[in-house]
């Protein structure tokens, strides 16, 4: 849904600026104007404004970037020495503060912080919809895998960083073998 901007000029019902789609698209407003050139998105000209229709906004899909996949990978054994292992973590997100979540994940990306030493792959995902619970993912192999003081060492300070909006004392662990895998 397009929020609509008290401070910025959008007083033609159905239409946005081209500031309000970039920002509701999540992209830059050169990025946005290339989606207009390239003729992925229609504008308006409105007096000496560009606007869009919000629901060309709404409806509009920006593709993917890279190569897209013509086939799906196929299933994989682990066949190397050893075997790879998978830390499972499902932890509630304290009330009212997804957002708050969400800004602490993006800086600890941008800062590329808390990668846990020895994983071949780490995911956090959104337990739902509603950003109620966050499920993490840490990939190892296990003739890779630190010691499991390090291990807890880099877990406890992933912990301190999300302390004020997550509840880790009603988080769920679990350490499983991975079978089968991409």
């Amino acid at each position: 849904m397009i929020e609509h901007n008290e401070n910025e000029p959008s007083s033609i019902p159905g239409y946005i600026s081209t500031k309000q789609a970039a920002r509701q698209l999540g992209v830059s407003n050169h990025r946005l104007y290339q989606y207009v050139k390239a003729g992925r998105l229609p504008v308006v000209r409105i007096g000496k404004a560009f606007m869009l229709r919000i629901e060309d906004v709404e409806s509009f899909k920006p593709k993917p970037s890279g190569r897209m996949r013509t086939k799906a990978p196929s299933w994989r054994e682990y066949r190397s020495r050893g075997n790879m292992l998978a830390m499972d973590i499902h932890v509630p997100v304290r009330p009212g503060q997804q957002e708050q979540l969400i800004e602490k994940l993006h800086a600890i990306q941008q800062a590329d912080l808390h990668t846990f030493a020895g994983t071949v792959a780490r995911y956090v995902i959104k337990g739902n919809e509603a950003l109620t619970t966050l499920h993490i993912l840490l990939i190892w192999k296990d003739i890779e895998m630190p010691a499991e003081t390090i291990r807890e060492e880099d877990l406890r300070a992933f912990q301190e960083e999300l302390t004020d909006v997550l509840d880790w004392k009603k988080a769920e662990y679990s350490m499983n073998e991975m079978i089968i895998h991409t």
